[in-house]
């Protein structure tokens, strides 16, 4: 089978087409550089192309490399080779756009694939980049590049097109305040999808994009690499998305205070798993602490498919958590980084989808002041039925915090080694809750005070992993007042059998 429909019929988050976007949700925000890490993980030679509005893009100047623990940009030519990696610059602010106080250009030297004068904020149509590969890719992307000075970044994983699905659920960021609104992005990859939302609140009219009440169905047309989106105060979490052609949604928020009485806020982006993708068990368990207190509250939302969702956690519930849900319903609560739980429903065809905060660095509300260091951040928990046993990501170099988290789940009777390039079979592993099915352990790829363990070579930049048994690794950077993290990658397997209710 050649590589792609190998790729595709593996049914994981490595592939060879994509579509995505910034998060670009603020009105206050102009075009930022937008920049994607892509990992080869075939064993030839990677080409690729880049495409905007169904034009191809000029990416000669667009692609660099760096060294391990570097952030010196080293510009890429030709194809890349079998397990490397390279930074691709997508997007920065035209010439023409005015320098604002909030502007974050990409850096000197790079010619990104597009210069824009203006993104699609507010509820609005727009256009995705896609980007077609010979072989399988890992792709990541983060809006804005540049570690502390980007100030209010994202990252998300991206998902390939054979992994979409004709059922989503709509997850936005976060809730409103005064300086952002709840996001989210529905994307076409096919000319004539018809998209129908039941929403859970009131769709709010935008520019071209007639609003509809809550419970009642809104129909919208999209074509080949259009995106649909919403922004709004009034959350759309929970609202199905059923399409005539498979659909992707991403979530997020214009500018996020994480809780919302804590400053500063970023911007929140991940694209988010389809319906038929979600589990029904989740290990949560946070980065490294900032400031080393492992009861460091890291926020969680969990967000229920079907009535009479019954959840249960091990070893205690957290406070504030959850026990059952109905179709549609948000739950917040607060979780120590390292206070590690599971949470599971009473069976499959419950699933849920749960994300993973860190909070605001100036602290507010229930949130520590963390002295400048992190910001918001959103980044989906993968399930555990979606763990994979061999992963490649690359680690933003600009950060200088970088916190890696991995969680392996018992393989038979007993753990499989996980082992990580840098460091060899990875050590230290803490059990999680009483039933011994998962544990957890953290890898530092970097430090800004230089203490705390040194794992073999460990540096930011291309990570490889691999194991016998099934784990997953999720990368947490943050500097001054930022931070990112996104999952090292997920398979993308169908576990949920009973389809959402038919949308007329």
């Amino acid at each position: 089978m050649e590589p792609c429909a190998a790729a595709a019929a593996d049914r994981s988050s490595n592939g060879c087409e994509f579509y995505f976007q910034s998060p670009s949700y603020s009105q206050a925000l102009p075009p930022l550089c937008y920049a994607s890490f892509l990992v080869n993980t075939s064993r030839e030679p990677l080409e690729f192309s880049l495409e905007l509005d169904g034009k191809l893009l000029d990416v000669s100047k667009a692609m660099f490399r760096t060294d391990p623990g570097s952030e010196d940009l080293l510009q890429h030519t030709g194809p890349i080779a079998p397990g490397e990696s390279v930074i691709l610059f997508l997007s920065d602010a035209a010439p023409t756009v005015p320098r604002a106080r909030n502007s974050v250009n990409c850096p000197s030297g790079v010619v990104p694939g597009a210069l824009l004068d203006k993104v699609a904020s507010g509820t609005a149509i727009g256009s995705s980049f896609r980007l077609k590969t010979n072989v399988p890719v890992s792709l990541a992307a983060i809006y804005p590049f540049g570690g502390a000075r980007s100030y209010v970044p994202s990252a998300t994983l991206l998902l390939p097109v054979p992994s979409w699905s004709k059922e989503n659920i709509i997850i936005n960021g976060w809730e409103a305040w005064d300086n952002g609104a709840p996001g989210a992005q529905i994307v076409a990859s096919e000319d004539d999808t018809e998209v129908t939302i039941v929403p859970t609140r009131d769709i709010q009219n935008g520019v071209g994009v007639k609003g509809g009440g809550a419970g009642r169905p809104s129909k919208y047309r999209l074509n080949k690499g259009q995106f649909l989106q919403f922004v709004q105060d009034e959350e759309l979490s929970g609202s199905i998305v059923s399409s005539t052609k498979p659909t992707a949604v991403f979530g997020g928020h214009g500018c996020a205070n994480v809780p919302t009485l804590a400053a500063a806020c970023d911007t929140l982006g991940q694209q988010i798993p389809p319906f038929e993708q979600w589990g029904s068990e989740y290990v949560g368990v946070g980065y490294r602490p900032r400031l080393g207190n492992e009861h460091e509250i890291m926020p969680y939302r969990i967000v229920a498919a079907r009535d009479g969702t019954v959840l249960d956690y091990d070893p205690a519930i957290p406070a504030g958590a959850p026990t059952t849900m109905k179709a549609g319903e948000v739950a917040t609560f607060y979780a120590g980084t390292g206070d590690a739980f599971v949470v599971r429903t009473q069976d499959v065809e419950h699933p849920i989808y749960v994300a993973a905060y860190m909070t605001g660095a100036a602290g507010g509300g229930v949130a520590q002041p963390m002295a400048s260091r992190g910001d918001p951040e959103f980044v989906n928990v993968i399930p555990a039925k979606q763990y994979m046993n061999s992963y490649s990501f690359y680690a933003d170099p600009t950060y200088a915090d970088t916190s890696l988290v991995v969680v392996r789940a018992k393989s038979g009777a007993d753990f499989k080694d996980v082992w990580l390039e840098c460091a060899g079979n990875l050590s230290g592993w803490t059990p999680i809750g009483q039933r011994g099915e998962y544990e957890f352990m953290r890898v530092d790829l970097a430090r800004r005070d230089g203490q705390g363990q040194v794992v073999g070579t460990c540096r930011n930049g291309l990570q490889r992993m691999k194991s016998e048994g099934p784990f997953t690794a999720t990368l947490w950077g943050w500097d001054v007042f930022a931070s990112y993290a996104y999952p090292g990658g997920m398979a993308q397997r169908k576990l949920v059998e009973t389809p959402l209710a038919p949308v007329n």
